[in-house]
């Protein structure tokens, strides 16, 4: 949602497409297709050149930004494979596109077995997109490459240090770090965040940022993980409703996306929960994007988040969403219908993790 905003705000207004996604993560045939007929379209109008910026030797302008979230990503939870990863680095070479890869999530990921006692890794199990455009086919150095890359890394201490750390750090080829080194942004201003960067920089040195990601993030959120996909199996699965993926070996990040049913509507669920239980989750359709909106419906899904309530008020929180599953299966609603009242709404309390 506020990606969304992100880049409407930096001029991107209009200009945004959606790319749907298959079982290994953006369907690259979709997207292929439709950076080609942008293409042919631009030809057609003469629009061959920038406009809007002055050309700069430190600086390179992309004909096409992809913005995605290869791992656990928001809102779908799925994990883009290697094969998908290697295609989309080829394809971003091929239209000379730089891809955005949101990796804020990959620092945080566990085993999915919810049996295992093993609950952290201190190491990866797929390499980033950034990464394998380094070395594939001769990386960002390879014959008749302008060095700049094709793929940039955004990750945020945000979601491994403390919410208050409104800093982070991006990654890219060296031609592409010395760019945005020399913005105005950054030449007025020096270091983003420069008091929470001073913090980070102690916790990084000291290893106490490490230790606390390791040993304390992880299992936590592994456990938390676990018990709300424990009660989905118990609650809603019975009810239809699927998770993507259900087969990974490694998950992580901080949300679970639920596919609903046919005939039943993730706005409709999420109205219902919220006025008959006061449970709250995000509907499918907050996802799509503004103004392509057909490309990639998600009317019948809904997200939950784990990783805030307490485990008690994930079970309770999903149990109280298998009721209004039931009844609106029992009404054939799709739509919706007025809020219960008595003894459905007793002892109702606000899950905000579900938010």
């Amino acid at each position: 949602m506020l990606a969304f905003r992100s880049f409407e705000d930096a001029g991107f207004s209009g200009k945004l497409r959606a790319v749907p996604e298959d079982e290994e993560g953006i369907d690259l045939g979709f997207l292929r297709r439709e950076i080609h007929k942008s293409e042919e379209k631009a030809k057609a109008e003469g629009n061959t050149k920038p406009t809007f910026k002055p050309a700069r030797p430190y600086a390179k302008i992309y004909r096409h930004v992809i913005y995605c979230v290869p791992t656990f990503a928001n809102p779908s939870s799925r994990t883009m494979s290697l094969s998908h990863r290697k295609e989309l680095v080829r394809c971003a070479r091929e239209y000379d596109a730089l891809v955005i890869c949101d990796d804020v999530y990959d620092f945080l990921q566990w085993p999915a077995d919810i049996k295992t006692e093993r609950s952290s890794l201190d190491k990866a199990v797929m390499p980033r997109v950034v990464d394998i455009d380094r070395v594939l086919d001769g990386g960002a150095e390879r014959a008749d490459s302008d060095g700049f890359g094709n793929v940039v890394s955004n990750a945020s201490f945000s979601k491994i240090g403390a919410p208050g750390m409104r800093t982070g750090w991006v990654e890219g080829t060296e031609k592409f770090a010395y760019g945005v080194a020399q913005t105005g942004g950054t030449w007025s201003g020096g270091a983003p965040s420069q008091m929470s960067s001073t913090y980070i920089s102690d916790l990084l040195e000291s290893g106490a940022l490490q230790s606390h990601v390791l040993r304390t993030l992880q299992p936590a959120y592994a456990s938390r993980y676990r018990t709300l996909v424990s009660a989905i199996d118990r609650y809603l699965v019975p009810l239809g409703i699927t998770l993507p993926q259900p087969d990974r070996a490694i998950v992580g990040g901080y949300f679970v996306w639920l596919h609903l049913p046919d005939g039943l509507s993730g706005a409709a669920l999420a109205r219902r929960a919220k006025e008959e239980e006061n449970v709250i989750v995000p509907e499918g359709e907050m996802f799509e994007v503004p103004g392509d909106e057909e490309a990639a419906r998600f009317g019948d899904n809904v997200r939950l988040c784990f990783s805030w309530e307490d485990e008690d008020k994930l079970v309770e929180g999903v149990r109280r969403l298998s009721g209004v599953v039931r009844r609106m299966q029992r009404d054939g609603e799709r739509g919706g219908s007025q809020p219960q009242t008595g003894a459905a709404r007793e002892g109702k309390h606000d899950l905000g993790a579900f938010r």
